[in-house]
């Protein structure tokens, strides 16, 4: 039997071998868990590279499977309800105290965690593979999947280049090293807006009041958190949950759309005055206020991790009194209520003052977990006990 037949044989062998197809699963499960479109060239090509990196590189293999196994397994959950990091998800893992992370480990399905899980199992299967003693011998299945491999790696960047964009080899699609970069790329953007939020909040605010005519002695501003507008009855929901808002005569913003997907960048851009799609983070509504003569206070129900680390405590910060019922990550875990700031507001509206008044409160409200809020209580039974405490 010639060499030629015998590398065949093996080839095909190696196509069949119950470990190809482990790889090939692990390889699906791992863009799945990453956050990005199912892709079956990407799947295909990284099968094609753990098989080629175990002949002849397998301890660089097994890193490479044992990492992205590892970071795999523990994003699936977080992956399949938000998607692939982004700058908004990076900024709210900056922007999130010990509290708020552990509330939302408990926001995802118990089937999320199983196929967590299941991933890391298949990468401990995997490392555990033995080496065969026979020396290596290129054929024509390793020059195959090299080719796949390698191909797959430049798709994106040329379809980039086709359609008047520019090549860039970092642009690939594959799932694993697109996870890397997009992790890379925006956690720097966002170190770089806190750089340039820390800055910009240690400097006057640039403000020109000409004139002061309030049409009332008093204003509250409530910033709530996690509500979306159709849970809500006055803004057309089907749950009788705002008692106060249907029946008092005001005017609402129906069709009004947050600035972002995140709080702290829909804050940033929407109580700070915004040029060239960057809040000006000296020149907010607070600081307005001030200029406009009003004594302003800031009553807020989330912790402050930070003096200016995050676009709320940069506006609060600026206002006459701050007061945080959370103040930094050891007493984040307190999980105070909301209504604790109703006595904070009191104490101020107790005292006559000359000063128009801006009181703001900044509520948890129905973060995750909304039960934690209601202390269990609900008044409808909706889909389940968390859905029911959320309206």
């Amino acid at each position: 039997m010639n060499s030629t037949l015998i590398d065949s044989l093996l080839a095909r062998r190696r196509a069949v071998s119950p470990w190809a197809g482990l790889y090939f699963l692990q390889s699906l499960l791992i863009n799945l868990a990453l956050g990005y479109p199912f892709s079956l060239l990407y799947t295909a090509a990284f099968t094609c590279l753990l098989l080629l990196l175990w002949r002849y590189l397998p301890r660089g293999q097994k890193a490479l499977l044992g990492i992205c196994s590892l970071v795999a397994a523990c994003y699936f959950p977080f992956g399949q309800a938000y998607g692939a990091p982004n700058f908004n998800t990076l900024l709210a893992l900056h922007s999130t105290n010990m509290e708020e992370s552990s509330e939302i480990l408990t926001i995802f399905p118990w089937y999320s965690y199983l196929t967590g899980l299941f991933i890391f199992a298949l990468g401990i299967i995997a490392l555990r593979r033995r080496k065969e003693e026979a020396r290596p011998r290129w054929n024509s299945l390793d020059s195959l999947c090299l080719l796949i491999s390698v191909a797959a790696f430049f798709v994106a960047p040329v379809q980039n280049l086709a359609w008047g964009g520019v090549f860039k080899v970092i642009d690939t699609g594959y799932p694993v090293f697109r996870f890397a970069k997009d992790v890379i790329v925006n956690n720097n953007e966002v170190i770089e807006e806190q750089h340039r939020m820390a800055q910009l909040s240690g400097i006057k605010d640039s403000w020109t009041v000409t004139a002061v005519k309030p049409r009332y002695h008093i204003y509250v501003v409530v910033i709530g958190e996690s509500a979306r507008r159709d849970a809500m009855g006055a803004f057309g929901g089907h749950w009788d949950n705002t008692p106060f808002a249907s029946h008092v005569n005001g005017d609402f913003f129906m069709d009004y759309i947050a600035a972002s997907g995140s709080t702290q960048k829909s804050l940033g851009l929407t109580l700070n005055r915004v040029v060239d799609n960057k809040p000006q983070y000296q020149d907010n509504f607070v600081t307005l206020a001030n200029r406009a003569g009003f004594q302003t206070w800031w009553f807020s129900n989330q912790g402050q991790i930070g003096e200016y680390d995050t676009a709320i405590a940069s506006i609060a910060k600026r206002a006459d009194e701050a007061h945080f019922l959370k103040n930094g990550d050891f007493e984040a875990d307190k999980n105070t209520r909301d209504e604790a700031l109703l006595t904070m507001t009191a104490q101020v509206l107790a005292t006559e003052r000359t000063q128009p008044q801006l009181i703001v409160l900044h509520l948890m409200g129905s973060h995750p977990q909304a039960c934690d809020r209601t202390q269990g209580k609900y008044a409808t039974f909706v889909q389940s006990k968390e859905t029911s405490c959320y309206l």
